[in-house]
């Protein structure tokens, strides 16, 4: 025989309300038997079973980082590649909190409290596997996982039963995060590596001639303005980005990943290499500016005067103190190479996005000798010889990280060749 009753029926309420005290609890308590379970499968390196679990509890408790967080390195290890990517990505735009705090619900008060997550799996002493009653039974009695909680208010450590609290998570520790970080820097390789070579290398040729190289208005290292001539030469229409950067060389230093994202923090040393396997070559210094100003004698190549929407700067999404306040180019940090509009000889990036390593050593006082004719900069004995600056190289055209001025076509710029920046990429010649 089967029974029903409608909505009106006084039972319905009845059972609605004993569900709504009783569900909660129910649901939590198996939030932490699963997660528990994925946890010792992932130990046990049973990654299939630990995906399975962490699914589970993350079903029922779909905000908490910490399920989250295990699901994630299930499938990296698991080779599901996007779905790490998509939890990781999740877990680093939550709130970043100095100590683990939680709000701690009990499962017979609903007063809560804040409190600090000292352990979570703690078996206490007395768990109940070594007492006389499992010999009477003839099992051994399963051990009890408690958490150990600082209590904020009553400044009292607690032993709590995972079945008995409710726990959600205020944030997510600096500690978590920086693993994170890594992890989501390690899954990001290999979706590019998956994805291979997206854009073909487009060059740009840029037909030989003469110019003014410096800046009056600049500082002295620009100074004196002086004539050039180049001969033919071409360069890439933009900076290499990661996907192209790591199909040949096997690696992605980069600290802002994405395939379309130009690669940074590379080393003087990494970009002459990438550009010699290429059949290329690092661009001269008197190259470069030739080739970013296309023809115009303006401090920009759109102009003398800075203008927003043209280059990758530090705006006011950036995080840095030099930052432009009231302008956006809608970038916190690098952006897809070729986001902003080319200069006049159809190259992009020139201004902004990442600082472009050339051939040149750097020496302050240069223009003041430098020849007239396809100059090649200054010639280094030791350029091992940090105490003259020997190990310098010009890298020209500013960053994401840096204010408008320095993106001015003359602007001129000398560091260590060995360093990692994450404002540092460059693009090849031949």
């Amino acid at each position: 025989m089967r029974f029903s009753f409608s909505s009106k029926h006084p039972l319905f309420w009845c059972c609605v309300i004993t569900l709504s005290l009783l569900f909660p609890v129910a649901i939590f308590a198996s939030v932490q038997e699963e997660t528990s379970k994925g946890d010792a499968a992932f130990k046990l390196g049973k990654m299939e079973e630990a995906e399975k679990h962490y699914s589970s509890a993350l079903k029922k408790d779909p905000n908490s980082w910490r399920i989250m967080r295990g699901l994630a390195e299930s499938k990296f290890q698991l080779k599901k590649y996007k779905e790490t990517k998509s939890l990781v990505d999740r877990i680093l735009s939550m709130k970043i909190i100095k100590r683990n705090i939680v709000i701690v619900t009990m499962r017979d008060d609903e007063q809560s409290f804040e409190a600090e997550i000292v352990d979570e799996n703690v078996i206490p002493p007395d768990d109940g596997r070594n007492n006389m009653r499992n010999y009477v039974d003839g099992e051994e009695a399963k051990p009890v996982l408690h958490y150990r909680l600082f209590n904020l208010k009553s400044r009292k450590m607690l032993l709590i039963p995972h079945q008995d609290a409710q726990i959600e998570y205020k944030g997510i520790p600096r500690r978590i995060y920086d693993y994170m970080q890594d992890l989501h820097a390690k899954v990001e390789d290999k979706l590019i590596g998956m994805a291979g070579t997206k854009r073909s290398v487009e060059m740009v040729e840029v037909k030989g001639g003469c110019f003014k190289m410096g800046s009056h208005k600049g500082a002295e290292i620009e100074r004196p303005v002086h004539e050039v001539c180049l001969k033919t030469f071409k360069m890439d229409k933009h900076e290499v980005s990661q996907s192209v950067f790591q199909s040949v060389m096997g690696h992605n230093p980069a600290r802002f990943k994405g395939a379309d994202r130009p690669v940074e923090r590379v080393t003087w040393h990494e970009a002459e290499e990438f550009c010699k396997k290429s059949d290329k070559r690092l661009p001269t210094e008197a190259e470069w500016e030739y080739a970013a100003r296309g023809g115009t004698r303006t401090e920009y190549y759109w102009g003398d005067e800075f203008s927003t929407g043209k280059s990758n700067f530090c705006d006011s999404n950036c995080s840095l103190n030099l930052r432009a306040r009231n302008v956006s180019d809608g970038f916190p940090t690098t952006a897809p190479v070729g986001s902003f509009p080319a200069n006049p000889l159809g190259l992009h990036d020139m201004a902004g996005n990442v600082y472009e390593w050339t051939a040149d050593w750097m020496e302050d006082g240069y223009y003041f000798k430098s020849p007239k004719d396809n100059p090649q900069g200054p010639v280094r004995s030791n350029p091992s010889d940090r105490r003259g600056g020997g190990n310098r190289k010009v890298l020209r055209g500013g960053a994401w990280g840096t204010n408008s001025d320095s993106q001015r076509s003359a602007a001129r710029k000398g560091f260590e060749t060995d360093y990692r920046v994450e404002k540092f990429g460059f693009r090849c010649s031949l």
